[in-house]
């Protein structure tokens, strides 16, 4: 009797003869707390006991994923509000050298877009053109006088009068293989139809106007034509 008595008051928690193997491999054991918190030493046991919960140094026992949340989300919270604090105190502190500081101009993008909205004058009309998508008429010229004209859409242009054109109906005169003097080859000639399987040549139309002049005829879908070129340029369409 004596011997049963002492083993049960070595598995009570609340004896003082407690024993903690004999608690483990004893299958009569019973938990007097069921919610008990777990911890995984005494070390962390004896931490807990010396804080309360609600405080951020309070040791959280195994299985409370809900007070490791809500800690990280009031830390969280009181990081942000000492950042914004610390912010305020730093705008304050700067305030008076506001004026000071040195305020860095922003180049802006020059090119011939940009330029195209500045144009006054006669390429103040060319702008019109380009906006306004309008037909115009260039009149070209060559070493030794007119060469001939190009009826197109103005794209882009600059102030030496580079113009960029689209949808080009060019026209210009030519004297009749009899007439004009062929001047003897330098190099050897291309072979015939070399140019056309690389690119699309475009067809030209040659029509007899009297006197041994030709008026040639090719439509060109772009062209840029050099500022030096220009002679004249008309607005056909308004």
């Amino acid at each position: 009797m004596s011997s049963t008595s002492s083993s049960g008051s070595e598995t009570s928690a609340s004896s003082s003869k407690f024993n903690a193997i004999k608690v483990l491999y004893s299958k009569k054991s019973k938990v007097p707390v069921q919610n008990a918190p777990l911890y995984d030493n005494l070390q962390q046991f004896e931490s807990a006991l010396k804080y309360n919960e609600t405080q951020s140094s309070c040791v959280v026992p195994v299985g409370r994923q809900e007070l490791v949340k809500k800690r990280e989300e009031e830390k969280a919270a009181k990081r942000k509000e000492e950042e914004r604090i610390l912010a305020e105190k730093n705008k304050l502190r700067f305030a008076q050298y506001r004026g000071l500081e040195t305020v860095k101009k922003v180049r802006k993008v020059k090119n011939v877009l940009t330029r195209i909205e500045s144009m006054k004058g006669p390429l103040g009309a060319l702008k019109d053109c380009v906006d306004q998508r309008l037909r115009i008429k260039v009149t070209t010229r060559h070493a030794y006088g007119i060469r001939g004209v190009l009826h197109a859409t103005l794209v882009a242009f600059d102030k030496q009068w580079n113009l960029a054109l689209t949808d080009v109906l060019e026209i210009w005169k030519k004297k009749a293989p009899k007439k004009r003097k062929i001047p003897p080859g330098l190099v050897t000639p291309v072979p015939k139809g070399t140019a056309a399987s690389i690119s699309a040549v475009p067809v030209v139309t040659e029509t007899p106007i009297g006197g041994g002049v030709l008026e040639c005829t090719r439509h060109l879908p772009q062209v840029m034509v050099r500022g030096e070129h220009v002679v004249l340029v008309n607005i056909v369409e308004r």
